[in-house]
């Protein structure tokens, strides 16, 4: 929950969701997180309507080295800090499960 985060994550969780208010309207697209984090490693900068600009993708990982974390949805803690290495995991897990 917001309430859980701490300064650094809430910046990191509102540039993510300024970003999905840009590219989708919403704001916490369903698929967010990973969305992002394929962007910021390199893929296709484009994330909805909005083509992120490379201030943004630097502030998205300076965020997330800063707090060591990533920030997902869970439908039940809701915006939730994730440590890197696990977010790692967590992603290579979803991608090659496609």
């Amino acid at each position: 929950m917001l309430k859980d985060l701490n300064k650094d994550q809430l910046l990191l969780e509102e540039l993510m969701s300024q970003i999905s208010e840009k590219g989708f309207d919403a704001g916490w697209m369903s698929g967010l997180a990973f969305d992002l984090w394929r962007i910021i490693n390199g893929g296709d900068k484009r994330y909805g309507y909005h083509v992120l600009t490379q201030e943004e993708i630097n502030q998205l990982w300076s965020l997330a080295r800063k707090c060591g974390c990533w920030i997902v949805f869970d439908d039940e803690k809701e915006e939730t800090a994730i440590d890197l290495d696990i977010w790692e995991e967590m992603f290579l897990n979803k991608k090659s499960a496609h």
